[in-house]
């Protein structure tokens, strides 16, 4: 998505829903910058996994300094090394499950730009510590793709619950229902939702 497409995006959105245009006109324009390297795009992501957004970038930070994002040396990684830099036993293992993925085959996920996004997910979720959110968020910040949501990310549940002044959490379904009038830019929706916390998620 460039900014001319992310523009129409949030025009069709205020049109679509005047909730989020209050916001939208708030706040301004948003952006989004593909990233272009697939295995560090997934390991920031693992690494963003039920953690804070500050803590997850100490951490990448940490494991993008000892590693360089390679996975030759992520695969690589020693048990003091992982301490070191601040990952759980669980998501080393994870991390150097998919490292040994890019080392067997670099080139593993270059077609997945042909892919739907059904597909992708399907594929991705197939990896170790790969689920669904980390997938999703793969779509959205790695191939820019407009129409995503992840009805299981807190930090869009809390946003949505303090925009549409709702008392309690809304439920999986309220959430996948409620963002249904902002198809087919559920993507852009949710960027902007992000921001309104401040807390754009595996950034």
């Amino acid at each position: 998505m460039d900014a001319l497409q992310i523009r129409e995006a949030e025009i069709a959105l205020r049109a679509a829903d005047p909730v989020l245009s209050v916001l939208i006109q708030a706040q301004g324009p948003v952006t989004l910058t593909r990233r272009t390297d697939y295995f560090a795009s997934l390991c920031r992501t693992i690494v963003g996994q039920q953690v804070s957004v500050k803590a997850a970038a100490t951490i990448f930070g940490r494991f993008e300094t000892t590693t360089g994002l390679e996975p030759v040396k992520v695969a690589a990684l020693t048990p003091e090394q992982v301490k070191t830099i601040g990952l759980s036993r669980q998501k080393a293992s994870y991390l150097t499950d998919l490292a040994k993925h890019f080392v067997d085959e670099p080139t593993i996920y270059d077609h997945l730009e042909k892919l739907s996004d059904v597909e992708i997910i399907a594929e991705l979720t197939e990896v170790k510590g790969i689920g669904v959110w980390s997938a999703q968020m793969f779509l959205i910040f790695t191939l820019g793709r407009p129409d995503v949501f992840a009805p299981d990310d807190a930090g869009l549940q809390r946003a949505i619950t303090q925009l549409y002044k709702m008392e309690t959490a809304p439920s999986k379904a309220d959430l996948l229902k409620l963002s249904e009038k902002w198809q087919p830019y559920r993507s852009i929706a949710s960027l902007h939702l992000w921001k309104s916390l401040d807390n754009t998620p595996a950034e």
